[in-house]
């Protein structure tokens, strides 16, 4: 009997730990086996190569004689030949008379076209006012003052006694003379004494010789200059061995950034010799030239190479034993197991190549197994 007992005990014993054994795995698997996964997306790398250079065009400066000039059009405006760029005024007399003359045509020109009841126009003279400040348009603001003045304050004006006084003005000798572009172009007002480098300069030219070049600036003065052709130059200072990347006659994008943040697609026009590991590489473009007018010396990133693919996290690769690398969909409810292409490397995931390239049935918002326990190919996942 107590043997019988014994052995009831046991038997009790032995199932009472199954039983805490495999609730405890139960536990231990609803905590530990984690499943994650996530949606496939397109993804674009860029490769890029540093450059450091100067800008270079063909430039006209156009001479000057007096105390004061003031331009008439703006930075990097097209222009023709013998048109009208800017005023120039011989005398301080003369400035100050063209500035009352101005000032005169202003006041003449909002009193005379003041429209509406007072209320109404001043408001939209504040909202001027408010929107020329938060944009840093500092070129209106006289003008937007004398809207307040006639609009807000209502000061009383003799328009009469305005023009009278203008006629007066015009009628007399101000010292002032009109500067015409000698050619057609792109004016820009930045003259940095860099003019005389043209880029029939610029090819077979060294790294060091580009420096030298822009070392120190030619002692010139003028009221602003002629671009006379649309085509520009970047001369850009590259390693060696980025630049035999490269090849003449390529089109590649150049990402400035810096004083002028802008990609701009440039011809690869010359790769120079090596110098102590470094070249020159010549860039040309025929668009953009506006934008680049003022501009002189910049950094860039020239993009060599783009990857487009599908970014995986990098917990979701897996090797078999022969080292190649899969991953596994879920797909219908299965684990589907399929090989990848790693293209490149970056960060926390790699991009690998699309399925409609590779056969496969990876695609744009496959789903991804990133995390998952005893996984195989068929097992039931959802």
């Amino acid at each position: 009997m107590k043997r019988s007992d014994f052995f009831i005990r046991l038997t009790t014993g032995v199932l009472f730990l199954a039983v805490v054994i495999y609730i405890g795995v139960n536990i231990y698997n609803m905590f530990a086996n984690t499943y994650e996964t996530t949606r496939a997306i397109s993804y674009t790398i860029e490769e890029t190569l540093p450059a450091h250079g100067f800008i270079i065009r063909t430039e006209q400066i156009l001479s000057e004689d007096g105390v004061a000039v003031l331009p008439i059009i703006g930075e990097g405006e097209k222009v023709a030949a013998g048109q009208a760029v800017a005023v120039e005024y011989m005398s301080l007399d003369a400035l100050e008379t063209a500035s009352e003359m101005r000032a005169i045509r202003l006041k003449i020109a909002q009193f005379e076209s003041a429209r509406g009841p007072n209320d109404i126009a001043g408001l939209n003279t504040i909202i001027e006012l408010s929107t020329a400040v938060n944009s840093n348009n500092l070129r209106r603001l006289d003008e937007i003052a004398l809207n307040i003045d006639s609009n807000i304050f209502n000061t009383d004006v003799d328009i009469n006694k305005l023009h009278q006084r203008l006629e007066e003005l015009e009628a007399g000798n101000i010292g002032a003379r009109i500067i015409n572009a000698p050619v057609s172009g792109t004016f820009s007002h930045v003259i940095d004494g860099f003019e005389h480098i043209n880029p029939d300069m610029l090819f077979g030219i060294s790294a060091s010789d580009l420096n030298d070049l822009f070392t120190s600036s030619a002692d010139v003065y003028g009221t602003g200059k002629i671009i006379t052709e649309f085509k520009w130059y970047f001369a850009a200072v590259m390693d060696y061995d980025d630049a035999s990347q490269l090849s003449t006659g390529q089109r590649k994008n150049v990402q400035f950034y810096g004083t002028y943040n802008a990609e701009e697609q440039m011809l690869v026009e010359s790769i120079g010799r090596r110098e102590d590991g470094l070249c020159v590489v010549i860039f040309s473009s025929d668009r953009g030239i506006h934008n680049t007018a003022p501009l002189r010396e910049l950094r860039a990133d020239i993009v060599f190479d783009t990857i487009t693919g599908i970014r995986v996290p990098k917990e979701a690769i897996r090797l078999d034993d022969d080292n190649n690398t899969f991953i596994f969909l879920q797909t219908s409810g299965f684990a589907e197991r399929i090989r990848v292409e790693i293209l490149k490397e970056s960060g926390d995931s790699y991009l690998v190549r699309d399925g409609a390239e590779s056969g496969t049935p990876l695609r744009v918002d496959s789903i991804i197994i990133v995390k998952a326990n005893n996984l195989y190919h068929g097992k039931v996942v959802a």
